[in-house]
């Protein structure tokens, strides 16, 4: 399909800026809505009692975080006008229906006992003192990864296989960390897909008429 789905869009400096600025500030809503969160209910299956916990794929947990800051940088300096568009509208509205399903439907996650004093072990432990069990379905890991990955499997091709390989590492750590449960994994990716086409279809119906049929998704074989 390519470059077809953009065509005629430009941004100034300060529009980007903008568009970035609100991408940051709705997805640090996750913050108050971890820590402000009480009752809710647990997506565990009996799928979820056979996954072992190994303290070492907090790494790669923790990884996506700073893959997710390089990713949006990048974007920013780089992408084509309609793609940046396209991109921080999927992520935000990603954002807004993942955390009203926080609120409205709050899930958390039972987490393993850690026993051990070793690095791994002490990083997980960090982990669980600063994020509470609260904000797991849908994972918040899975549907900014997989939005990522969408995106970049257009932008950059040749990537594609190694991005997938990468978000499907990111999925196991979800859950043999013991942050998530499998629904938990399954709902953020499904969120993902469903933005990455809704949402350059929200912002094509606020944009100037001659931009409203410029800004859709790209065509991603998965």
């Amino acid at each position: 399909m390519g470059e077809c789905f953009f065509i005629n869009v430009r941004l100034d400096r300060r529009q980007r800026v903008f568009i970035t600025v609100v991408l940051l500030a709705v997805s640090l809503c996750y913050l108050p809505l971890n820590r402000l969160m009480t009752g809710g209910t647990t997506v565990e299956i009996w799928l979820d009692r056979l996954v072992p916990f190994w303290p070492i794929w907090i790494v790669p947990y923790l990884l996506a975080i700073v893959w997710w800051i390089v990713a949006g940088v990048w974007a920013f300096w780089s992408m084509r006008d309609t793609l940046y568009l396209a991109f921080a509208s999927s992520w935000v509205l990603s954002c807004l229906i993942g955390f009203c399903i926080f609120i409205f439907y709050p899930t958390y996650m039972i987490r393993p006992s850690l026993t051990g004093d070793g690095w791994a072990e002490t990083i997980v432990r960090w982990v669980y003192e600063h994020d509470r069990t609260y904000n797991a379905f849908p994972s918040m890991h899975l549907w900014i990864t997989v939005t990522i990955t969408l995106y970049w499997s257009y932008w950059k091709p040749r990537w594609r296989i190694w991005m997938w390989g990468a978000t499907i590492i990111v999925a196991l750590s979800t859950v043999l960390s013991g942050q998530h449960w499998i629904m938990d994994v399954v709902g953020g990716t499904f969120l993902a897909i469903v933005s990455y086409y809704l949402g350059p279809a929200v912002v094509a119906c606020v944009l100037p008429g001659r931009l409203r049929s410029s800004v859709r998704p790209p065509s991603v074989d998965f």
